[in-house]
């Protein structure tokens, strides 16, 4: 059946802009590009960066619910470009998408402002736009992404808890000025500020590299002599466990990794004394479940739209929780345990990883009928 699409100019596009407050459904601005389509439907993904073993799960999660759509009917193609060549590449990717008549476009951006004008291509041909995983404000265009404020939010607090409100630490960050990253800092410095006993020592960029925080961690040892506890954004604790051991000093309690090999010398070390958050690839399988429903005509619930992590003045954010915190033993008594995230202990994270590869993320992603029963109208 062939597609049909409303078109949207651009004068329409420009008068779509709105802010914290929305009235309904049918006055979202992406709504319009999200109507006019007729199944079967060609989505295309657009992933701007393919150099990590998180990057690759992300895409083969995307795949792996895509064929659950196409075997549905309703879901003709789904084609995945993964650029290798940063944001110019990613926007010779997304202009060939378009070109190809698809009916929506889900995209991971490489860069916010590079890929403007193109979104303003896609959304002035009639395309329904999604940003899935990287936050992006644009009034137009739905931005699914995770709660990174959780993220090290959790962990802070846990790490409070750990040493009873009192004493020293430090912590290892991202790469300095990337949006995830600065949104988990504030959520450290928004917990520590409540608990003025703990002191942060120093507090530096370890890049999401496991040798860069090897060698950070080892040069933060030699600068403090008393260190009570280290938080460590994903991808990093190992290295920082391999400096401990080449100090010989104990290991304090830290915020661990949420792959298999981090879960794996965790469960093999009594001395860890560990929290992990998991950041899941799932979350652009996510972002396909919400593209689809909203093409079969499902009404966004507009109370579930939250300002914009990269534009707070826009309000076109649907903050998805990070699904699974695990601990030595499970503690479901936390107040971040919920139904959007389960806690639960080492032991139940490696079930679910056994017979998978040491780089594979301990996973998670959301249902399409868990989507449709949280975020869109009944």
């Amino acid at each position: 059946m062939k597609t049909t699409r409303r078109i949207v100019t651009a004068a329409a596009l420009l008068l779509g802009t709105f802010g914290t407050t929305v009235a309904g459904a049918a006055d979202l601005p992406f709504t319009a590009n999200a109507a006019g389509h007729e199944p079967p439907f060609r989505i295309g993904v657009s992933n701007g960066y393919i150099g990590n073993t998180w990057r690759a799960q992300f895409v083969a999660d995307i795949e792996k619910v895509a064929e659950e759509f196409k075997a549905e009917g309703d879901v003709a193609e789904v084609t995945i470009l993964n650029s290798t060549s940063g944001a110019s590449g990613q926007l010779t990717q997304v202009n060939s998408l378009i070109n190809s008549g698809v009916d929506a476009l889900l995209i991971n951006p490489e860069s916010t402002e590079a890929l403007k004008p193109v979104i303003a291509r896609a959304l002035a041909s009639g395309i329904l736009v999604v940003i899935g995983d990287n936050p992006m404000g644009h009034p137009n265009a739905i931005s699914i992404t995770l709660d990174q404020n959780q993220f090290w939010g959790i962990q802070t607090e846990w790490l409070v808890d750990q040493l009873k409100g009192k004493g020293n630490i430090v912590s290892i960050e991202g790469i300095a000025g990337v949006t995830g990253s600065e949104l988990r800092v504030a959520a450290r410095d928004e917990v520590l500020a409540k608990n003025p006993d703990i002191k942060l020592l120093a507090s530096v960029p370890g890049g999401w590299d496991q040798a860069k925080a090897r060698e950070v961690m080892s040069s933060l040892l030699t600068a403090h002599d008393q260190i009570d506890g280290v938080l460590i954004q994903d991808v990093m604790a190992d290295g920082v466990v391999r400096a401990y051991d080449t100090s010989g000093r104990t290991l304090p309690p830290m915020s661990g990794d949420y792959v298999h090999s981090f879960l794996k010398l965790w469960k093999s070390r009594p001395d860890i004394n560990a929290i992990t958050v998991t950041n899941p690839p799932g979350i652009g399988a996510s972002s396909l479940r919400f593209v689809v429903a909203l093409l079969r005509g499902h009404q966004l619930n507009p109370d579930v739209l939250q300002p914009s992590p990269a534009d707070p003045s826009i309000a076109n954010t649907i903050l998805l929780p990070e699904p699974t915190v695990v601990t030595r033993e499970a503690e479901t008594d936390k107040p971040w345990c919920n139904e959007g995230t389960e806690c639960i202990g080492l032991d139940e994270a490696l079930a679910r990883l056994e017979g998978q590869p040491d780089s594979t993320a301990l996973d998670g992603m959301l249902t399409q009928q868990q989507v449709l029963d949280r975020y869109f109208l009944k």
